[in-house]
């Protein structure tokens, strides 16, 4: 029986080695164990490659300014796994993650005996998220961000959410969702349910995928790019971008999240909001607010000054492009230096490539998984002699030697896997 946080997380480590798992059987077996908690959260689903967790974020800041207890489920955080689900944006609390593991525990090996398989630890999660949000502290809205796909993901066992969206669909997990942008649109477009608002930031083949998927659905599609004027008026430190509908005036936001991405994420964000104001109503000044206060770590995120030294998540392709956007935007006369490290099964390749192309600095690294690049996987890639030059064996005393050489022009961005950049920010911050 489960008593304290340690028995809680050796619980839930223990359903590693289940591995990933990308179907709805098994989740459907422990929804029914559970009594059905995902029927009893009045939830608003996100999927898409990149842009899940800051869309959330600015939902989430937008509710809470106007007054609204916030649920919410996010896939990868840096932290401890119970740190995935956030009430008003703080972690689930130590006695609450306790008891809930404690119900959820038995019902978990109930459900592996009767299937003779084993439930994995993402499962895991979004069982505990349901039933906490359903029976344990109920909320005004929980936001639930899909970890892969959409079709087949465990949390899109939710039957009844008040809106779905998908960011942007991009090529990343393709052993499991297909080897085309139009397979992957077809499986992230699964959030989409009869009669649910639809939102997307979506385009070209992805976007008329979700208007068909829509349809097929009997719902309605808002799509950003076709129905939003968006313009970007100033980037620094601070974003301000305007935001306009057809027939109505342009209002200005100002956001801390930096990058033409996060104007889109926030617009996509103001989108949901306004389209479910029916439902959860807010006011022009909660969305100002909102957007101003929204942050998510990890994100070019600047953790130090004079250096500088930024930390960004990007783990695919499309990630990589705008961080080297951002680089290009931002720091053309500056001297970059870019840190980089990421799991075997991504584009390694091709994101090395594009690293490259810009004006600065290549360093590679490892991080411990057993997931993770190794110096003899680059071997492959790069000729000896460049890779040693590259290579960073001790990553926090290599950012040391860097800080204690580097003047007021130099910049250093860290970028690769969320885990990587979460070994990094632990012990930079």
């Amino acid at each position: 029986m489960i008593t304290n946080e340690r028995q809680a997380r050796n619980f839930i480590q223990s359903k590693r080695d289940a591995g990933i798992v990308y179907s709805l059987d098994r989740i459907e077996a422990l929804m029914e164990a559970l009594d059905h908690p995902e029927e009893k959260i009045k939830a608003i689903h996100v999927a898409g490659t990149n842009g899940k967790g800051s869309t959330c974020a600015f939902i989430s800041s937008i509710y809470r300014e106007a007054g609204y207890e916030v649920g919410a489920f996010n896939t990868p955080v840096f932290g401890a796994e119970k740190d995935q689900i956030t009430r008003n944006e703080n972690p689930i609390v130590t006695e609450d993650f306790v008891m809930v593991c404690q119900k959820v525990e038995p019902l978990v090996k109930g459900v592996e005996k009767r299937r003779d398989e084993k439930i994995s630890e993402f499962e895991c999660m979004v069982a505990i998220t349901y039933y906490y949000f359903a029976y344990v502290r109920p909320v005004d809205v929980v936001l639930i961000e899909a970890g892969m796909g959409g079709r087949l993901d465990a949390t899109n066992i939710l039957p009844f959410p008040i809106a779905t969206a998908v960011s942007n669909v991009g090529l990343d997990h393709q052993q499991f969702l297909g080897e085309t942008l139009r397979e992957i649109a077809k499986e992230k477009a699964g959030v989409i349910k009869k009669g649910v608002p639809h939102f997307t930031a979506c385009k070209g083949e992805a976007l008329e995928i979700m208007k068909q998927t829509a349809k097929e659905n009997e719902t309605t599609v808002f799509s950003v790019f076709d129905e939003i004027k968006i313009e970007t008026m100033q980037f620094s430190d601070n974003q301000i971008f305007t935001y306009k509908k057809a027939d109505e005036e342009a209002t200005s936001y100002t956001m801390q999240l930096v990058g033409d991405h996060q104007t889109i994420n926030a617009s996509l964000a103001l989108a949901i909001v306004e389209g479910i104001i029916d439902i959860l109503p807010v006011s022009e000044g909660h969305k100002v607010h909102g957007l101003r206060q929204a942050f998510v770590p990890g994100r070019w995120e600047r953790i130090a000054n004079n250096p500088t030294i930024i930390l960004d998540t990007a783990h695919n392709v499309e990630a990589i492009d705008t961080v080297c956007k951002l680089i290009e935007n931002t720091y053309v006369n500056s001297d970059v230096t870019l840190l980089f490290a990421a799991m075997k099964d991504k584009p390694i390749q091709k994101m090395v490539e594009k690293l490259s192309s810009v004006d600065a600095s290549l360093y590679l690294a490892s991080f411990s998984s057993p997931r993770a690049m190794t110096i003899r996987d680059y071997e492959e890639m790069l000729p000896k002699n460049e890779l040693n030059k590259k290579w960073v064996k001790d990553v926090p005393k290599w950012i040391q030697s860097w800080r204690e050489l580097a003047n007021q022009n130099n910049v250093l961005i860290i970028t690769g896997s969320h885990y990587f950049i979460g070994e990094c920010r632990s012990y930079l911050i």
